[in-house]
């Protein structure tokens, strides 16, 4: 297995296939990201805007949103995964924004990640894309990337985050985590993974070395 590739090479790749690296959640303002990101994990932004059309519509505030019953929420969320615990993360956030900040969206880490159902991933979607303050966000097809390209040997975020930040300047965090998330999707997939047409194939420690001597093992073929 040869060694993990270098970050600039990675930043290179990844810019090359992805030069649009805005997020893909469709929301005005921090309070809509900070729901659409809380929605977000482990469901496709397609899915999220849905239903952020209807949230948006009706509860376009955190107080609003902080007097309903989270069971309320149930049905209009029911098409995403963990739906359920994504009510109540809705709910808790928006009562913690109201108790802590007076019902100003944090615009710090600490404040983000500190709020009742909100993840460091989501908090640094909010801080990156409605703050535009420096945060990497690693929700998990992202840590995937990171791990099959030899950066992290765990699943958690801090590690991920660490890891980006000592190999990047803070101007890269937010790109190289939209372009890490999309890789994740398109083709560093969990399950049935699209190895053959990955765009880091050849950088990739697990999988392009194998490939290149598969490659110059092959026979040639006779075309006499």
């Amino acid at each position: 297995m040869r060694p993990p590739p270098d970050p600039a090479t990675i930043d290179t790749a990844l810019a090359a296939i992805y030069p649009d690296a805005t997020c893909d959640l469709l929301t005005r303002e921090p309070w809509e990201l900070l729901m659409a990101a809380i929605l977000s994990e482990r469901a496709h932004e397609l899915q999220v805007n849905k239903v952020m059309a209807v949230l948006s519509e009706h509860l376009t505030s955190a107080a609003a949103m902080a007097a309903v019953d989270h069971r309320d929420l149930e049905a209009v969320l029911r098409q995403l995964p963990l739906y359920r615990e994504k009510a109540r993360a809705l709910v808790e956030a928006a009562r913690g924004i109201l108790r802590l900040h007076g019902g100003q969206v944090p615009r710090t880490m600490a404040g983000l990640a500190a709020l009742p159902g909100v993840s460091r991933a989501a908090a640094a979607v909010v801080l990156g894309h409605a703050f535009a303050t420096p945060a990497f966000a690693a929700p998990p097809e992202v840590r995937r990337v990171l791990g099959r390209i030899g950066w992290v040997a765990g699943q958690n975020h801090a590690e991920a985050e660490h890891a980006i930040k000592e190999r990047f300047t803070p101007d890269r965090w937010v790109d190289l985590s939209q372009r890490m998330l999309r890789l994740g999707r398109d083709f560093c997939r969990r399950v049935s993974p699209r190895c053959e047409r990955c765009p880091l194939l050849e950088h990739c420690p697990r999988l392009g070395s194998q490939r290149a001597i598969d490659r110059q093992d092959l026979p040639t073929p006779d075309r006499r």
